[in-house]
């Protein structure tokens, strides 16, 4: 019996020396707490996030407008991009439609002007690089148009330059008879075929055929014998932008001219009227400062100009005055061509004779003037 109790009492203290051992395990204190730290914010993806959260689209839309206080209005800055969108697409090997485009109008402008207000505006994209730049200091490509796309903007502020010489490579260049405009070559070549014409009128003058050139031709004609018309001719923009291609042609006709022209003069026009000559001086305002060799006309016969229903509207005369003038600058001698009309006035009468000036043309002088 004692024996038992003895068991039990052993019994008894394993038991409650195992339950301490347990309860120790439990309460084992915990290590110290870590302060929290903030996860950082992955970057922006390709999928069209910007820096800030926004979208691309919005984030270049905020750009785009800028601040301009001599404007009343926002001007989108895509405008200074968009010459450079095919090049960008050539560049990076893309289809245009997948790099966007943005329709800029350069109305007033000439099509060989455009160079230079491209060339004046990389200031100004540089600029916008800089700004372009601090505000989204990354610039993911994320395979978009040039409306999400800011490594679009990004390519073309930073490698302005390049991308102005790839423009402007194909772009008609005044004077560069290779590199005109489609439209200035067809002109081109009617230029050259009144200029080569012109030339062969010069070359072959007699004094039986009786006429120098086509009238037609005589702004050429003028400026391939006068410094002064040529040099009109240069700065205008019907002739200017092709002047240079056809200037070889106006030294040859200068050339030819001063062969055949001393031979041209007025050697009819013979008929005499005291009354037709005043009326021919008085179409001259300034005949009192030529030396006038000879005036008359072609006939003393009226020619009489009439409708379609035969009925006259007027009568003419063909009258002519020999001169030279001192100021001029190519140092030939003039054929003034004036016409005596009259005008119908019913019942077979005519009015008051009046001059009618149509052209002065170049012309020999006599010998010794």
């Amino acid at each position: 019996m004692k024996r038992r109790s003895i068991l039990a009492l052993i019994a008894l203290l394993l038991m409650g020396s195992l339950y301490s051992m347990s309860d120790a395990q439990i309460r084992l204190p915990s290590p110290p707490k870590i302060p929290g730290i903030d996860k950082p914010k992955p970057p922006p993806s390709n999928s069209g996030e910007a820096p800030n959260g926004e979208s691309w689209f919005s984030a270049l839309a905020r750009f785009r407008r800028g601040y301009d206080p001599s404007r009343s209005m926002s001007e989108d800055r895509a405008k200074f991009i968009s010459p450079y969108l095919a090049c960008y697409a050539k560049k990076h090997g893309l289809d245009q439609n997948k790099v966007g485009s943005y329709y800029r109008s350069f109305d007033g402008v000439s099509q060989y002007e455009i160079k230079n207000v491209l060339k004046n505006e990389l200031p100004e994209l540089a600029k916008l690089e800089s700004e372009f730049k601090k505000m989204f200091p990354s610039r993911p490509n994320n395979g978009k148009s040039i409306d999400d796309n800011p490594a679009i903007w990004d390519d073309i502020f930073t490698n302005r330059e390049a991308y102005y010489q790839c423009a402007v490579a194909d772009m008609p260049e005044a004077g560069n008879c290779d590199q005109l405009s489609s439209i200035d070559k067809v002109r081109m070549e009617s230029h050259m075929e009144h200029l080569n014409e012109l030339l062969e009128q010069v070359k072959t003058f007699t004094v039986s055929r009786g006429w120098y050139s086509g009238q037609q031709h005589e702004d050429y004609f003028m400026a391939a014998i006068s410094p002064k018309r040529r040099g009109e001719m240069q700065k205008s923009t019907k002739y200017g932008p092709f002047f240079k291609c056809f200037e070889p042609l106006l030294d040859q006709i200068q050339t030819e001219t001063k062969k055949t022209l001393p031979n041209y003069t007025l050697s009819a026009y013979n008929t005499r009227s005291p009354a037709d000559e005043r009326v021919l001086r008085s179409a001259i305002n300034d005949l009192n400062a030529a030396t006038v060799f000879k005036i008359g006309l072609g006939s003393a016969v009226w020619n009489i100009q009439k409708n379609a229903l035969g009925i006259p509207e007027k009568r003419y005369k063909h009258g002519a005055i020999w001169v030279k003038y001192p100021n001029v600058d190519h140092g030939f001698c003039q054929i003034l061509w004036i016409n005596v009309i009259q005008d119908y006035a019913g019942g077979g009468t005519y009015g008051q004779s009046y001059g009618y000036f149509t052209r002065n043309e170049p012309a020999g002088c006599p010998a010794g003037k």
